[in-house]
């Protein structure tokens, strides 16, 4: 059951660590004839006025003094207290007038002085005690009245508070600091004196190392009125730093507990801090036996068959999977859970039907996804009759985390057990590492394209790459949501069966295949980033009219054709500026001279939606590197300077558009180019069209015309390609131009391992 804990007088010698008393001393002797050698003053502790146990090392008490005051006036101070029948305390030789008991009277004001100044009563209680290395001295007092009786005892009281510290965290904890701002740092020696408040400062508690689980005796304080006191945390919680703070209560009086918690239930909740007093005790504080601590009972419990218990029966290890159970608890007495908040893990009392419906709890527990660390859940209890709940009263629940291991991007929800990547991802996604006894499966909805695929990993038969895929030209990438379900289950049958929903954003931009580059069929327009702005192969205008790029430039409105044709970039923005009349000349809209990137020396991606890239000089040079000029005024075709794998020739065809008008401007013979392999008569030309480029404020006419395309490439060393020269001769050249310069962009296919 319980057992009651006091504190015997024939016992408080051990609990004192004694210092050398002083000789008793004394001024000249008032009321001589009240003196009598066997009057014995027996010394007790009190216990704290609010429940808790004493910490180890608290009650270590030394260098005892007591001061006798006769008619108002400190004559004569004992030490040497002495441990006999009696029980422990001092032996006077008079009974008569009050005497006050300290401890640890070397760090009080210095009583041989007092005595000798024949301080009065009135004085002495108005002593007070200060601090030592910045923390206030924890000491005892107490008095009595002699009035004749040969026994007597004085009660000591602790003139101190004590803070408990109480962690309530999921995950790991530490707590590296504590201060409490606005403590008392002065005293009044003896209880029922007025709290002194107004010498207060900052207590600072520092520990050797940081505190990581329940600890008694963490900080002791003066007792004080302050409504602005402050406690200040510093911790780690499960790896993040953080600085709580929390209000102290107003009033701290001495001989009582008060405990501070840091509490976080779950993942996403704020860390707290709080402060709050133990509730106040009985006379006979109860407390658990801790030869009876709460156990599991295997018989009356319906535990899972992978289930196992610690040696001592406090602990239950669940496996990874889902599950739901009743748990029994052996305890002679009827236990109150503590609530508990968990995304993974619940348990509920089960009504109880006679003696054997006690203690049993209904437990249901998630399937734990691969690389959701393992956990492990405190079940707190308060037993019946009790207000308090103690550290001992508990059982450990350790759910395991699955055998499959997973790296990469992919983080499963503990409870949809799905990831969404949010975004158009391809290639690896991931790798999971399997037991010899599992196996990885995909599968997708009905009318879903393949567009993930399982590889085991070169040289790893346990390991698989979850790989991506792309399809050139989907009219489904409009950037819809595709999913697909990667399925773990045992190998040998098929059961333990667990699924898991991967999903991505669905975006394509159009393509053309030329010497080994998918090629984007159209420049970039808008925020050259986004999908949302772009041609995408879900509404390829020249698609829709079953047309090549080539004819589409041809064949639409002047409206539509501008829209394509006139955007150009600056610099590392990714925001397009439109070809518009400003003054009477055709200029860029927010062209600007102040640019510090170079687009061609930015990383080839960085200007791209995800999964495509600027090609580099050298996919460019597959394409205009040829052996004399590529003449561009006119149709025909050019050798290639660096064959790609033995195809060396490009056939170009030349069109103009003189329709388009900018404003009040007309624009004659804007330049548009189609240029394809003949080894490849299935693939659809590259077609190049664009504004010429603006450097400076003339805008984007030379040469009385507006063909100077400048193209963006990916080229660190800051080289590229240009199209130079006047309508009767026109011609590309490699030239990387400067910062300032405006680029069209046409953008590639980033390399891809799978295509379905």
């Amino acid at each position: 059951m319980f057992r009651a804990i006091k504190i015997k007088v024939k016992s408080i010698a051990a609990l004192f660590i004694l210092g050398i008393g002083a000789i008793a001393c004394s001024k000249p002797e008032l009321g001589a004839d009240k003196i009598d050698s066997n009057t014995f003053v027996a010394l007790h502790l009190s216990e704290y006025e609010t429940a808790g146990e004493t910490v180890a090392g608290e009650n270590d008490l030394q260098d005892f003094r007591a001061c006798l005051f006769e008619n108002g006036h400190m004559t004569k101070i004992y030490g040497n207290p002495t441990d006999g029948a009696d029980g422990y305390g001092f032996r006077l030789d008079r009974n008569a007038g009050t005497l006050y008991v300290v401890t640890n009277a070397s760090d009080m004001p210095e009583l041989d002085a007092l005595l000798n100044q024949g301080i009065s009563e009135q004085e002495w209680l108005t002593m007070t005690a200060g601090t030592k290395a910045g923390t206030p001295i924890r000491f005892f007092s107490g008095s009595t009245t002699l009035s004749g009786e040969k026994q007597n005892s004085i009660r000591l009281s602790r003139n101190f508070a004590r803070f408990d510290l109480h962690i309530r965290t999921v995950g790991k904890a530490q707590v590296e600091r504590l201060t409490l701002e606005g403590s008392a740092l002065r005293t009044s020696l003896f209880p029922g004196a007025d709290i002194v408040s107004s010498d207060q400062g900052s207590v600072t508690i520092c520990p050797d190392a940081p505190y990581t689980k329940d600890t008694p005796g963490v900080a002791f304080l003066y007792e004080h009125r302050n409504p602005e006191a402050m406690l200040r945390a510093e911790a780690i919680i499960n790896g993040k730093r953080c600085e709580l703070e929390a209000k102290l209560p107003e009033e701290i009086r001495r001989n009582h507990i008060y405990i501070i918690t840091v509490t976080k239930d779950v993942a996403d909740q704020e860390v707290q801090l709080t402060v709050e007093p133990w509730e106040k005790g009985d006379d006979l504080d109860l407390h658990p036996d801790l030869e009876k601590r709460i156990v599991i009972d295997p018989d009356r419990s319906d535990l899972p068959s992978e289930a196992q218990i610690s040696d001592d029966g406090t602990k239950l290890i669940l496996p990874h999977s889902q599950t739901e159970f009743c748990l029994s608890l052996d305890c002679d007495n009827e236990l109150e859970l503590i609530p508990i908040t968990s995304r993974t893990f619940k348990i509920e009392p089960v009504a109880g039907q006679g003696l054997d419906g006690l203690n049993r709890f209904q437990i249901q527990k998630s399937l734990y996804a691969p690389g959701l660390a393992a956990e492990e859940i405190e079940l707190r209890f308060r037993r019946k009759g009790l207000n308090n709940t103690y550290p001992e009263d508990r059982i450990l629940i350790h759910l395991s985390a699955n055998p499959v291991t997973i790296e990469g991007a992919i983080s499963f929800d503990p409870e949809s057990y799905a990831f969404d990547f949010g975004r158009y991802i391809d290639n690896e996604l991931g790798r999971f590492t399997l037991p010899s006894d599992k196996e990885l499966l995909v599968e997708f909805d009905s009318g879903e394209d393949p567009w993930i695929k399982l590889t085991p990993l070169e040289g790893e038969n346990r390991t698989f790459r979850v790989i991506g895929g792309w399809r050139p030209n989907d009219p489904t990438a409009n950037g819809r949501m595709q999913h697909a379900t990667l399925v773990i289950r045992n190998a040998a049958d098929g059961s333990a069966r667990e699924t898991y929903r991967i999903t991505r954003r669905n975006y394509g931009l159009p393509v053309t295949w030329l010497h080994g580059v998918w090629w984007c069929k159209y420049n970039a327009r808008g925020n050259s980033r986004s999908f949302d702005d772009q041609i995408l192969s879900s509404s390829d205008p020249a698609a829709a009219a079953g047309k090549s790029v080539l004819d589409y430039l041809r064949d639409c409105t002047p409206e539509e054709f501008y829209d394509l044709w006139g955007w150009a970039y600056q610099g590392d923005s990714g925001i397009g500026m439109r070809v518009v009349e400003e003054n009477g000349k055709i200029v860029m809209e927010g062209f600007s001279t102040d640019i510090s990137s170079h687009i061609n020396k930015l990383p080839a991606r960085t200007l791209a939606p995800d999964g495509y890239e600027l090609p580099s000089m050298e996919e460019f040079n597959r394409v205009f590197d040829a052996t004399d000029y590529v003449w561009m005024m006119w149709s025909g075709s050019h050798l290639l300077h660096t064959p790609w794998e033995g195809h060396n020739k490009i056939v170009r065809e030349q069109r103009r558009r003189n329709d388009i008008v900018i404003g009040d401007i007309q624009t004659p013979d804007l330049l548009y180019v189609g240029m394809s392999s003949p080894d490849y008569p299935s693939q659809e030309a590259i077609t190049w069209y664009g504004p010429g480029a603006q450097w400076n404020a003339d805008g984007i006419k030379h040469a009385n015309h507006y063909n100077n395309i400048l193209f963006g490439v990916y080229s660190p060393e800051g080289s590229g390609w240009y199209m130079a020269g006047n309508m009767s001769a026109l011609y590309m050249q490699k030239n990387g131009a400067g910062n300032k310069d405006t680029r069209i962009l046409r953008f590639k296919k980033s390399p891809v391992e799978y295509i379905y």
